[in-house]
């Protein structure tokens, strides 16, 4: 049963949206495990739960990995089944630890979930890199609960859904209606958070225009597509150069940056200078000389500025111990595996004196991330190539993940993505222009920055050591009932 409740929660995230099941299936799991006496019955429904979640939520790893990094069936079985073994031991332990707390406290260690999901999934937003993928949280950007965002952020808002599912259990269960006012007091008030107004528009607003080429990603590296690939991107742009802003998608352009700079980077300058424009674009910068290559965003314009992404995806774009690059080669091709990470502190880009917080792929998915630009970005652009996903559901989660990092924020998020779901998410976390999938395509918004920042840009500080004042408290009443169980 906790297997097929785990199996339901992803129906809570995007595509599907519906956000009450991040509510009430926490609420039935609860209700099936509280009653037991072993505590290895909690860890198997928890890890049995987490199976769930995550099997039925990150499936899509499968498919990046056999239908677009040429792994074999049995490797990308089995990389994606281990993900998901590791991130159901999530689950599993924070229910562990309710076991033993309640063993201490009683009924009220109940009221420590929150607590322990908001410390669980701090951890899995670090651990190995961070994992942070299905928090609890995202589910909400389309709810109420989405106004306390620029307060709490994602995993704030997943221990207020852990809250509200302890009060709906502990209502159906003893009937104990002033619990009510909980289910009813913090939708109401995230719904009042929402109409507050935590930064300011600036006056001047830019029309931007985000290109998505469409480019298979069984083509997209081949040498003799690098003509086609290009013709598609500039067919579309010439379209568009009354724009202030042009973006295209993660590593657009193919090839490495010295290979292409004569004949590709320096004509699309002097292109976007004579039309009075800047054109953003991902490519590979390379130094060969030093043996360093970067996934990274050019700007294009009155001048050329670059930013190098920080946060690499592990066993994608670097191996943790370079020994292991030789043994995985074989097994996984994945173009440029062994990227060099950019430095943590890197200038701005900016466009009309609007300064922009660029990201690319998944960094959009750690809010420590784009907090970095902050408070000095008007704007978030995040640069994507969700084709390695293919048709699944992990473009449109990305998408929700983009508009989580904007309710943080209240930033506009631009979103441009190779095949889809290209975006312009309001600073409230709307989206209010988005590409059809699969289709060549152009999207154009006028867009307004902003200037302050959240109370989430203070609050995001302390998370850390919250989480681990958390941890602290429960492995103190771990020893506590240890030692009970001793002297018994």
């Amino acid at each position: 049963m906790a297997l097929v409740l785990g199996a339901l929660l992803p129906l809570a995230f995007a595509p599907y949206s519906i956000w009450p099941l991040a509510i009430i299936i926490p609420a039935l799991l609860i209700s099936l495990i509280q009653s037991s006496l072993s505590q290895r019955t909690v860890f198997h429904a928890g890890f049995a739960f987490g199976l769930g979640y995550f099997g039925f939520g990150v499936y899509w790893i499968y498919h990046s990995l056999h239908d677009f990094g040429m792994a074999s069936p049995l490797v990308a079985g089995g990389i994606t089944g281990l993900l998901i073994i590791v991130l159901a031991l999530f689950p599993a332990l924070i229910f562990t630890f309710w076991y033993y707390s309640k063993q201490r406290l009683g009924e009220i260690s109940l009221w420590l979930l929150p607590l322990y999901w908001f410390s669980m999934e701090w951890i899995k937003g670090w651990f190995a890199t961070g994992l942070p993928w299905l928090s609890l949280g995202y589910s909400q950007t389309g709810s109420p609960l989405s106004g306390f965002a620029p307060l709490v952020g994602v995993y704030g808002i997943g221990a207020l859904c852990m809250l509200m599912a302890v009060a709906l259990f502990q209502l159906l269960r003893d009937k104990r209606y002033s619990l009510l006012a909980v289910l009813l007091v913090i939708p109401l008030a995230g719904w009042l958070l929402q109409q507050l107004e935590w930064t300011q528009a600036q006056q001047k607003s830019l029309q931007v225009t985000m290109v998505q080429g469409n480019i298979p990603q069984e083509i997209k590296w081949r040498y003799d597509q690098r003509q086609n690939i290009f013709n598609t991107y500039w067919r579309e742009t010439s379209q568009h150069w009354d724009s202030d802003l042009i973006v295209w998608p993660e590593t657009a352009l193919p090839g490495q940056s010295e290979e292409i700079e004569q004949s590709v980077l320096r004509p699309m300058q002097e292109t976007a200078l004579e039309h009075d424009t800047t054109l953003i674009t991902g490519l590979v910068v390379s130094e060969s000389e030093h043996n360093r290559y970067y996934n990274s965003a050019v700007m294009l314009g009155f001048e050329r500025r670059y930013y190098h992404k920080r946060h690499l995806v592990l066993f994608g774009e670097y191996y943790p111990m370079r020994w292991m690059l030789d043994l995985f080669d074989d097994l996984i091709s994945i173009p440029y595996s062994d990227l060099t990470a950019g430095p943590r502190e890197q200038a701005l880009m900016q466009v009309d004196g609007s300064r922009l917080g660029v990201s690319i792929c998944f960094e959009d998915v750690f809010s420590r991330d784009i907090l970095l630009a902050l408070p000095e970005a008007n704007f978030l652009v995040n640069l994507s190539n969700d084709a390695w996903f293919g048709n699944s559901t992990a473009p449109h989660q990305h998408l929700q993940i983009a508009q989580m990092r904007a309710q943080e924020t209240e930033r506009v998020m631009m979103r441009s993505t190779n095949t889809g779901v290209s975006a312009f998410i309001d600073h409230k976390g709307s989206v209010i222009e988005q590409s059809d999938q699969f289709k060549t395509q152009s999207i154009t918004a006028s867009v307004q920055g902003r200037v302050g920042v959240t109370p989430f840009y203070y609050f995001a500080k302390i998370q850390g050591i919250l989480a681990v004042f958390i941890l602290g408290v429960i492995l103190l009443l771990c020893l506590i009932c240890s030692r009970k169980s001793g002297e018994k």
